[in-house]
């Protein structure tokens, strides 16, 4: 059976998450193929923001790699290109999907004082350009 996380509008499948593990560049402060990327092994916790998204773009904050959706902390996607999301220290796993190349902006500490703030796991976690925070 199947499992489908909804990000945004759109379908992802858990085993689209569970197809490939991506490595991030060597001082993991980049993204740039879609793929699963391990906390703490392929990519650094911390804010990071993509400008090249296309205009399908989807992304996923992840408690386990598991096909189960209830791994799931927050989904987003990309508006006008453009997205932003913090990935904690706690989080296991980040999915992205056509979102192009993800940079690191700051490094999250293991206490999680990053100084911003990345909205409620059930927001949308997207931030408008210019804004620090999630609009509800």
């Amino acid at each position: 059976m199947r499992k489908t996380v909804w990000a945004n509008g759109l379908a992802l499948t858990a085993a689209a998450i569970l197809a490939s593990t991506g490595t991030a560049d060597a001082a993991a402060t980049s993204m740039g193929t879609d793929a699963t990327f391990k906390v703490g092994v392929d990519i650094q916790p911390g804010i990071y923001k993509t400008t090249t998204a296309a205009s399908v773009c989807a992304w996923a904050r992840l408690s386990a790699i598991t096909p189960d959706a209830s791994a799931t902390i927050q989904t987003g996607g990309a508006v006008n290109g453009t997205a932003t999301v913090e990935i904690k220290p706690t989080d296991v796993a980040f999915f992205t999907s056509g979102c192009g190349t993800w940079t690191l902006q700051t490094t999250t500490t293991t206490s999680g004082s990053s100084g911003l703030t990345s909205g409620s796991a059930s927001g949308s976690g997207l931030f408008p350009t210019g804004s620090s925070s999630a609009s509800s």
